[in-house]
């Protein structure tokens, strides 16, 4: 039996847990939503994973590209998790219609809480000893249900996160181009790389020993987290704080404020495409 889950993770939460997930179904093939969906179909997986964050209210734009390029196997079982702190928004619903055009079905969904991870807006939070346990007895309790294969209707966005979309999100979204803009490096940076390695859009590249970013960036702030000097710094860009929203007034990064990233999960973990996890690891 083909087991195949597909993941976005920036700081860790989402692939952390894909692979509790893939070693609870008894193994699969781990897919970074990185790598070019026709090198890695599921027209012959019996089981399809999709495990990613929510971002503003919905899933990563990478990861609904990504699906809506794959071949999948319409009669598969097919689950998704995502990793959150708030508000789910309308990601269950992106994914199931994604599915859908392609003849296919979401068969399970469930939400898993996290530490939030969004450290150029707030520091992380709830405290990492009290949530990684809970996040760890979240996970095991999904594994569970997808491993047997039950059936579990997805999240629907919420009836107040609806009627608020619209004014909230959308103006933000049509910015987000700018996001990066925010980024630069101070003279604690060695010129690494790993900020480029770990992106999960390919966003970053290195120039004269420096990062550049090249505005497809989703706000993950891996490169943030994963900075082993602490160098890479953000200032809000101007067309956010002309924008003027309680989320882009609340973009900023105090040089003390903890970086978060899975404590589980490394820069190589999130530098590596594909992996094959064996439920004996």
């Amino acid at each position: 039996m083909k087991k195949i889950i597909y993941y976005f993770s920036g700081t860790g939460n989402s692939l952390y847990t894909a692979r509790k997930l893939a070693k609870a179904i008894g193994g699969a093939e781990l897919v970074n939503v990185r790598t070019d969906p026709h090198t890695a179909p599921a027209q012959a997986a019996d089981v399809i994973g999709f495990v990613c964050p929510v971002y503003e209210w919905d899933i990563p734009g990478s990861m609904k590209n990504f699906i809506e390029k794959l071949s999948v196997n319409p009669n598969a079982y097919i689950f998704m998790v995502a990793t959150y702190i708030a508000i789910l928004g309308k990601s269950f619903e992106t994914v199931a219609q994604l599915l859908e055009a392609k003849g296919a079905r979401l068969s399970y969904g469930r939400a898993i809480r996290c530490v939030a991870s969004q450290c150029i807006a707030y520091p992380p939070f709830p405290p990492e000893k009290l949530m990684l346990p809970y996040m760890e007895r979240q996970i095991s309790k999904v594994g569970t249900e997808i491993g047997r294969k039950q059936q579990r209707n997805y999240p629907r966005m919420a009836a107040l996160t609806r009627k608020r979309f619209d004014k909230v999100m959308v103006p933000y979204l049509a910015i987000e181009h700018e996001y990066d803009k925010g980024f630069y490096t101070d003279d604690q940076c060695k010129g690494c790389g790993i900020c480029a390695k770990v992106c999960p859009t390919y966003n970053i590249t290195m120039e004269e020993k420096r990062p550049v970013w090249h505005h497809r960036c989703h706000g993950c702030n891996a490169c943030v987290a994963y900075c082993p000097t602490r160098a890479i710094q953000f200032k809000s860009p101007k067309v956010y704080k002309e924008l003027g929203t309680l989320i882009t007034k609340m973009l900023r990064l105090p040089k003390k404020r903890k970086r978060y990233h899975h404590p589980d999960i490394t820069a190589r973990d999130l530098i590596e495409n594909s992996r094959t996890v064996d439920p004996e690891e």
